[in-house]
Formats: C-alpha cells, structure tokens, sequence
C-alpha cells in the first residue's frame, strides 16, 4: 500500500505492507505526475515503518522511485523505518539510485519524536543525532 500527499515541502509518501513490482510501478507512474506538479526544490518525507521486508526483485523499481525525485529537484529525504534490514535495503536502494546525499534514514523505534527530527532535518537542515541510530550515507 503508498499513499502520496502534497505538503507545504514537498511529499509525504506512505508505505506499508508487502510492496510488489506491480504496485510500485503504479507508484511510479503516480510520482512521475506529482514531482511534476509540485514547486522546485522539494524535500520528500517517507514513512516506511509498516514496510516488510523488500524482495530484491523490487530494488531497482524503487531505485528508479528515487532518481525521479532527485532529478525533479529533490532537495532533502527523511526516510523513516523500524527495523536494521529495512534501513539496509533502504541504504542499497538509495546508494544503487546514486541519491545519496541529503538523505537521512531515521529509526522510528529508538528515536523519540522521529517525525518532529526528520521534519526538522526536511525543513532545517538540522541534521538528526547519530547516537539515535540515525544514518547519514
């Protein structure tokens, strides 16, 4: 399941469940038309914390999710997840899409108040503390 929402910043992208290559390709076609519509630069927000573990089959989907935002003018990420393997593939994902900076991956789990840190990272550059397993790539 992905949801996209228009913010003030740029998107909010929610996703959850067990992502498959058809409902990430929709995802795409979905995105092409909103980075498109949206003020440059943006940052995005995403939440993936109800995100199961990706199958590698969707690595270069989501890859490809990523190049798209960085060449409509992405400007920062926060990228939300709650657990070490979806941080990992999250990490492959953005360094395999060659987006890597200004991108921030933020545990929900050992960060408290994860949504005020990353949208202060989005909004103010401040960059998350690294002792709450917050990763810079």
């Amino acid at each position: 399941m992905y949801k996209f929402e228009k913010q003030d910043f740029g998107l909010k992208l929610t996703i959850s469940g067990d992502l498959t290559e058809q409902e990430i390709s929709g995802m795409t076609v979905e995105l092409k038309s909103l980075v498109g519509a949206i003020r440059q630069p943006f940052s995005i927000f995403v939440d993936a914390r109800e995100v199961m573990t990706l199958n590698q089959s969707v690595f270069h989907l989501l890859s490809e999710c990523q190049r798209i935002v960085k060449d409509a003018g992405r400007q920062s990420a926060a990228i939300v997840v709650n657990s070490p393997i979806l941080k990992s593939q999250g990490q492959r994902i953005t360094l395999d899409s060659g987006s890597t900076e200004a991108v921030r991956f933020i545990y929900s789990d050992k960060t408290e108040g994860w949504e005020e840190v990353a949208m202060d990272w989005i909004l103010n550059g401040i960059e998350p503390d690294p002792e709450l397993a917050v990763t810079k790539l």
